[in-house]
């Protein structure tokens, strides 16, 4: 019965554990790919009209589920092709479902507001931050942030893995 115990006990710590640690690695991988293809979009689109664009969050809000990419390409969808994340940024995503949401802005020199929590300084000069939300445990409440910006590429963390 001791023996018992002691696997129950280890039971009740592990899989909490587990699960954060699997919720965390799947936003990162998302979260890096997506960031990474949207800083790529926005550079090509400075070079080839001078400023970057803001765009609407895509999806609009994220799902524990995750929303399919076909959903968002029909309609009017964010991913539809005469939507601005593919007609204006030509924004091409390798992954089937989006669990995050993903919003970009842009300004043209000093005085922005920060998103809540992360550092960032809006220079004199052009610039864009990507923030993406990720709601990994059901709770919108402590939804995970991640955050990388035009003048700083490092990934920003907020309650990953919630």
């Amino acid at each position: 019965m001791v023996t018992v115990a002691i696997i129950a006990i280890l039971v009740a710590v592990a899989v909490p554990m587990f699960s954060k640690e699997s919720r965390k690695s799947k936003a990162s991988s998302e979260v890096g790919a997506i960031m990474s293809e949207l800083a790529v979009r926005e550079e090509q689109y400075k070079s080839e009209n001078g400023v970057y664009l803001s765009t609407t969050a895509c999806p609009a809000a994220p799902a524990t589920q995750g929303t399919t990419v076909a959903s968002l390409q029909s309609g009017s969808g964010c991913l539809a092709s005469t939507g601005t994340w593919v007609s204006t940024l030509r924004v091409q995503l390798d992954v089937s479902t989006l669990y995050c949401s993903y919003v970009v802005t842009a300004g043209a020199g000093t005085g922005t507001t920060n998103p809540s929590g992360f550092t960032f300084t809006s220079p004199s000069v052009g610039w864009f931050y990507i923030v993406a939300t990720c709601d990994q445990d059901g709770v919108a409440a402590t939804n995970s942030t991640y955050f990388t910006s035009s003048i700083d590429a490092t990934l920003q963390k907020q309650n990953e893995g919630r």
